[in-house]
């Protein structure tokens, strides 16, 4: 769906956009442009024969439109994609619960505040493309007592002997470089993001576990696609461009690259992160769901730490969101803060309860579109 503004550049229909929009339809999916006012003069010309409807709809902001042509095909709202080049397809998009894709050639606010951008017809067929096999959900599915924790693919099985680093090395180079590749992997995120409702969340959270060598000043590869993923999935704008949740207080020893000791031991997590004090401010975090991102997880320390220091803030829900998972080894923890979580934690500040096998159910449709996703 989107309106006939977004296929017009210098008032005249682009002829790119328009045969992406139509080869969309020959590939089997409904198409329509949507709008306020009466059909353009040019459309008949343009998409006549095609399959590519027109539909006029006053006050298609409220997003009815699209929850009503989603069922009407059997579709749920997130199966519906809308390229917004106005605010007011923001505003639809956003009602009716679809993805949105923002068109890079638009000036409007909320256009311009939305994570998927494509510059030009060939990325947003790009984009089509890549995630036409997205089945839908999460590789893994996973529920601690205090916590969950949603991955998106089993790295397991990518190639012969990709480390965690690799997986970093290459999601780095997918968000550096843009393009469609980028887009793709926010789209089908987001796709499952809003498959478990996120959107409809209130009080929602956004954070980023911080890496091992943070500068705590938001600028981690990490944190520029968690920005753009929240702008897609939510209306919220916490956590603030350059207040990161969490805080590294101390560099920490990154065992997956071979620091040696126990991985799954929390202490060395605990003691070297702790939440920004900006956001202590007012009780911020108390009774919020957050959701915490990191690139990749194998043991869940990460997830566990984060979940302790949010559950100390007051937190309604914690939900950790791995792109990649490695192995059938992730684990639960149940930790204890006996202290301030806006200020470093010290050993004997915690007390470590438990720690489990995670269990959780897997996808295995989900993973291979990731895998050709990441650069």
């Amino acid at each position: 769906m989107t309106s006939p503004d977004a296929v017009l550049r210098a008032g005249a229909p682009d002829p790119e956009f328009v045969n992406v929009l139509i080869e969309a339809k020959r590939a089997g999916n409904p198409v329509a442009l949507i709008s306020n006012h009466a059909k353009p003069h040019w459309f008949q010309d343009v998409f006549g024969g095609s399959g590519v409807q027109f539909l006029q709809e006053r006050g298609r902001q409220s997003g009815e439109i699209v929850s009503r042509n989603a069922e009407r095909f059997k579709l749920n709202p997130f199966d519906v994609i809308v390229l917004a080049s106005k605010d007011v397809d923001v505003q639809m998009g956003k009602n009716g619960r679809a993805l949105l894709v923002a068109t890079g050639a638009s000036a409007g606010n909320q256009v311009q505040s939305l994570g998927i951008r494509v510059r030009d017809a060939d990325e947003f067929a790009q984009v089509i493309q890549l995630t036409a096999g997205w089945s839908g959900h999460w590789w893994f599915s996973g529920d601690a007592p205090h916590y969950c924790v949603r991955a998106l693919s089993d790295l397991s099985g990518y190639g012969k002997s990709i480390t965690q680093q690799d997986f970093a090395r290459r999601l780095t180079n997918t968000v550096k470089n843009g393009g469609a590749r980028l887009n793709a992997l926010l789209a089908v995120t987001a796709r499952s993001l809003l498959i478990d409702g996120a959107d409809t969340v209130k009080n929602l959270v956004w954070g980023v576990y911080p890496s091992s060598q943070s500068a705590n000043d938001d600028s981690d590869t990490l944190c520029d696609f968690t920005h753009r993923l929240r702008t897609t999935v939510s209306r919220v704008r916490y956590a603030e461009r350059g207040e990161p949740l969490f805080i590294r207080h101390t560099p920490s020893v990154k065992r997956s690259a071979g620091g040696g000791g126990d991985r799954t031991d929390p202490s060395g997590q605990m003691q070297t992160v702790h939440l920004n004090p900006r956001y202590n401010t007012g009780n911020q975090l108390r009774g919020k769901h957050v959701i915490v991102v990191d690139d990749c997880t194998t043991y869940g320390v990460s997830f566990g730490v984060a979940a302790a220091f949010l559950r100390k803030a007051g937190v309604a829900s914690v939900t950790g969101l791995a792109l990649g998972k490695f192995g059938n080894q992730l684990r639960q923890y149940d930790i204890e803060i006996l202290t301030d979580p806006f200020a470093p934690v010290m050993a004997g500040q915690y007390v470590f309860k438990s720690s489990e096998q995670l269990h959780g159910t897997a996808n295995p449709a989900s993973q291979q579109v990731l895998q050709t996703l990441i650069s």
